[in-house]
């Protein structure tokens, strides 16, 4: 069962003043967190979608999918029908890798639950495959990559994530990197996230791609109420799942679960994981 108390008492509180010595603390207190992300699982997520060409929310034919006055290039949730326009400025509050159970490969392959890190990889990896994982039911575990986001200006989007996959995590990997080169903690920091043009020597397609804007702490963007809020938010956050309490040690199970909403229109567009080089799951 997943736990997202630990996020939600950060959310909708005033942020009071803080002076520059109580900041440095959260920082330094966010930052030894940060170290251990790797071992984080994954948390219940409001995901961040890109409108494209096949996007179900686009076709007025789908009925309860159909999002009016959704374009191509737009950030949506699917689930709310927010609309956020083609560009957003987000915060990254954690880099997570969590595995998708399910009971194939393809497009249409049933969903039955997600796995941390740590017990996803005590299986074998996937023959042939150097990233999947199989388990005794014969059920394959999929690796994804969160980045956990605060849209600014966006208060009532609690637990906004943005996930990649297959080479999608060549995004993760580099937006991870870039944060970690600026900053000891992410969530001081501001990115700028909207559609990027993707290609390799077999697919062309659309995903997220980001631009460091600037920090919370100093210059045009800075907002140190914003910066305590972020720090907050992101410590509990990770706090949670280095405890494994965000998303339990599953059991292999027989019977699928019913998947979160997400945007599956366009996969065609994606290569699949063995197209991926190495990744540091």
């Amino acid at each position: 069962m997943e736990n997202t108390k630990a996020v939600s008492e950060v959310e909708g509180k005033e942020i009071a003043e803080v002076s520059d010595e109580e900041l440095a603390e959260l920082i330094a207190q966010n930052s030894k967190l940060q170290e251990n992300e790797n071992e984080g699982d994954g948390v219940k997520a409001d995901y961040l979608l890109l409108a494209k060409s096949g996007t179900k929310a686009l076709k007025p034919k789908e009925k309860d999918l159909y999002i009016e006055g959704l374009k191509i290039g737009d950030i949506f949730l699917q689930k709310e029908k927010i609309i956020l326009g083609s560009e957003i400025k987000v915060v990254p509050l954690a880099f997570i890798t969590l595995y998708d159970e399910k009971d194939g490969t393809s497009k249409d392959a049933r969903f039955f639950g997600r796995w941390n890190k740590e017990q996803a990889t005590s299986f074998p990896t996937v023959e042939g495959n150097s990233f999947n994982r199989q388990l005794p039911n014969g059920h394959i575990l999929i690796p994804v990559n969160w980045v956990m986001v605060e849209v600014l200006g966006h208060k009532e989007i609690e637990n906004a994530v943005i996930a990649f996959k297959s080479t999608g995590s060549r995004i993760w990997r580099a937006w991870k990197k870039d944060a970690s080169e600026r900053s000891s903690s992410s969530a001081t920091l501001v990115y700028k996230v909207s559609e990027q043009d993707c290609s390799n020597d077999n697919f062309e397609w659309t995903d997220f791609g980001f631009e460091f804007v600037g920090s919370l702490l100093e210059g045009e963007t800075e907002n140190k109420n914003e910066a305590v809020f972020c720090l907050k938010k992101s410590s509990a956050i990770r706090e949670s799942y280095e405890k494994h309490t965000l998303i339990a040690n599953r059991k292999v199970e027989a019977t699928p679960v019913q998947a979160y909403i997400t945007d599956n229109g366009d996969d065609a567009e994606e290569a699949t994981d063995d197209d991926m080089d190495s990744v540091g799951f």
